[in-house]
């Protein structure tokens, strides 16, 4: 039976995850393993500029709560893809499974892990500016101090310069946000520090990681300070960007690719019962560049880069043109199908999904609030829209502790999933076999992030509809009877005037009147009045048995509108009316006899010019009403000379 692994991360899209995802693919592929990536866009930092991401970012820990870990044979966390503050958001659900797991990046004495060899891979660059460029008065721009890793390069930086003989003192050392920001503030640091010791500037600069190594080439830049020529600057893990750049940054490049294979390995020897090391490290690779003067200045790869971010900037743009264009299409379309089926044609066009099933939990219109308490149940998901490859898909619906329909489950081919919800609110997740090269993280995360504002603005759309629905319907009922009032009767005279034009059936207007009110009221009170009028009202309804129409007029008075209405339809629906009059009156021991007076006009409606006009119903409707009432009093005389 196939093995099957739950792989959690965050920033699919970035370059050094992308390298540790096709890793873990190729190996899993080979070894027959599925793996089900369950992934966040959360980022850590945009919560710190826009105050709706904090809502945002509690509600996308949903993406890590919709497995069952102990349903799994194994549990990979890209930890270097994750903050410190969001992995410590995620470590009850791994300490409380049964299931082994592994860190993929920064070692955790609680589970397994594969990381660089990141103290042996660190002291290479250093000891590359030193031996082979003599550097002696070095610098180090590290990560923050929260971070694991940065702390072990700061030591490692120390030791090694120690080694060598070379001053390592504390003051050697800013500690940046492991981004471009950090470079201004830090070279002004390392010049202010150079001062102090009455050197001008430094030999060398060890970066940790190669977007903090940018960020001081650039601001070395700004001040005239020429690197290599005057400055050696280095980075770390061998991002891509580190060689797109000018000067291209001497690095080390991390093995994410070779972590991702080994991590599969290490899961077979576990399934083996094979004793396994808690910790496996794979070593980088130092990779001299012209930051350092290792290859020269005058050799660029101008045209390989330009035509990169071409296509790249194509990709940004297409995306964002499907993410406009999903936002109109949505919010123009009339019902919940057509929103569906946009959203699928949204999700093909340059999105980079080669499978994508939109799946929605029960009650996503609720505004099920997401915690880090919240326990997920198990429950039925609609997969309600999507494509495979080509293919649309049929609605289905699937047990969500499966979490993949049962093709799906049955390949060998690895899915993400991706939560849907907007801000804290979840709503439901989405399948999808991303194309993770050349596509952008922001981006992506905007259209996922669009996802589910427009599901939103949908239900807050029909929730609208509804109310107004509900409050036109109250404005036309009468709040006595609750059958429709006056304007009722506007309404709907208008509309089965038109049908029946148009069906060519009769359209009758009965007006139903009580007798003796007056009479009710000044005897027995108007309590008994009401209770009078409200018998009547429940008669009407408990005779209209084919779509007619109940109305109170005003005061004592009542209409009926119904269709396809005969004379002898009339007599059946009135008597129908009187014996439930008598049978509640008689039930309820009043001391009063209760009956009603009828009258009919039936006619079938005509359009002699061939143009109706609401000024030619309303005068149809005066015309009815005016008939019919001349009938109801007809009757009503008869009643009198009892």
């Amino acid at each position: 039976m196939r093995k099957k692994i739950a792989v959690f991360v965050l920033n699919m899209y970035g370059a050094m995850i992308n390298d540790v995802q096709r890793g873990l693919n190729e190996a899993a592929f080979e070894e027959n393993v599925k793996l089900i990536y369950f992934a966040s866009f959360s980022d850590g930092f945009s919560s710190e500029f826009y105050d709706q991401y904090v809502k945002y970012d509690e509600g996308d820990i949903v993406s890590f709560k919709l497995p069952d870990l102990d349903d799994f044979d194994g549990v990979i966390v890209i930890t270097i893809s994750f903050t410190p503050e969001y992995l410590k958001r995620i470590e009850p659900l791994l300490e409380k499974t049964k299931t082994p797991v592994l860190y993929l990046g920064e070692p955790d004495e609680r589970f397994y892990s594969v990381g660089n060899a990141d103290v042996e891979s660190f002291k290479d660059v250093i000891e590359h500016v030193i031996n082979s460029h003599g550097a002696k008065n070095i610098y180090n721009v590290a990560g923050p101090q929260d971070r694991d890793f940065s702390i072990s390069r700061v030591k490692t930086f120390k030791e090694t310069l120690s080694e060598y003989g070379l001053p390592a003192d504390e003051d050697r050392i800013y500690y940046g946000t492991l981004w471009r920001d950090c470079g201004d503030p830090a070279v002004d640091y390392i010049l202010e520090q150079c001062k102090k010791d009455g050197s001008k500037l430094p030999d060398a600069i060890v970066c940790a990681n190669d977007f903090s190594a940018i960020g001081v080439i650039d601001a070395c830049r700004e001040r005239g300070i020429n690197v290599p020529e005057d400055v050696i600057v280095t980075g770390f893990d061998g991002v891509e960007a580190a060689s797109m750049g000018f000067p291209s940054v001497t690095t080390s490049t991390q093995p994410f690719f070779e972590m991702g294979r080994e991590a599969i390995s290490v899961f077979e020897k576990i399934w083996k019962g094979e004793d396994v090391k808690k910790t496996t490290c794979v070593k980088g690779t130092l990779n001299p560049s012209q930051s350092c003067g290792c290859v020269p200045l005058d050799m660029n790869r101008t045209e390989e880069i330009r035509n990169l971010y071409t296509g790249r900037m194509a990709k940004v743009e297409y995306l964002a043109q499907s993410t406009t264009n999903m936002i109109l299409s949505i919010s123009n379309a009339p019902t919940m199908e057509d929103v569906y089926r946009e959203i699928a044609e949204n999700a093909k066009s340059d999105t980079g999904f080669d499978t994508f099933l939109l799946c929605l939990a029960p009650g996503w219109d609720a505004q099920r609030v997401v915690s880090d308490d919240t326990t997920m149940p198990d429950e039925k998901m609609q997969l309600v829209c999507g494509f495979m490859g080509n293919k649309y898909i049929e609605p289905e619906e699937f047990d969500k502790k499966k979490l993949l329909p049962a093709d799906l489950l049955d390949d060998p081919f690895p899915y993400y999933i991706c939560s849907i919800h907007h801000l804290q609110y979840y709503m439901g997740y989405m399948i999808i076999s991303p194309r993770l090269e050349n596509y952008n993280q922001l981006m992506a995360k905007s259209w996922i992030v669009n996802l589910g504002a427009m599901l939103e603005n949908w239900r807050i759309r029909v929730k609208l509809n509804d109310t107004v629905a509900r409050l036109e319907d109250l404005s036309s009922r009468d709040m006595l009877t609750s059958l429709y009032n006056r304007r009722g009767y506007e309404i709907y005279f208008k509309q089965l005037f038109k049908e029946c034009l148009i069906e060519e059936q009769s359209l009758t207007v009965m007006i139903i009147d009580m007798d003796n009110l007056k009479h009710v009221n000044d005897t027995f009170g108007h309590n008994e009045g009401d209770y009078s009028l409200v018998t009547i009202a429940d008669a009407m309804m408990a005779a209209a048995k084919d779509g007619e129409i109940c109305i109170r007029t005003g005061g004592d008075e009542f209409a009926v509108l119904a269709k396809g209405y005969n004379e002898v339809r009339v007599k059946e629906y009135t008597s129908q009316v009187r014996a439930y009059i008598q049978d509640k009156v008689k039930q309820d021991n009043k001391p009063y006899d209760l009956d009603v007076s009828v009258g009919a006009c039936i006619r079938i409606p005509e359009d002699s010019d061939g143009v109706i006009t609401d000024e030619d119903i309303d005068k149809a409707s005066e015309s009815y009403m005016t008939y019919a009432d001349a009938e109801m009093y007809e009757e009503k005389k008869t009643h009198k000379h009892r």
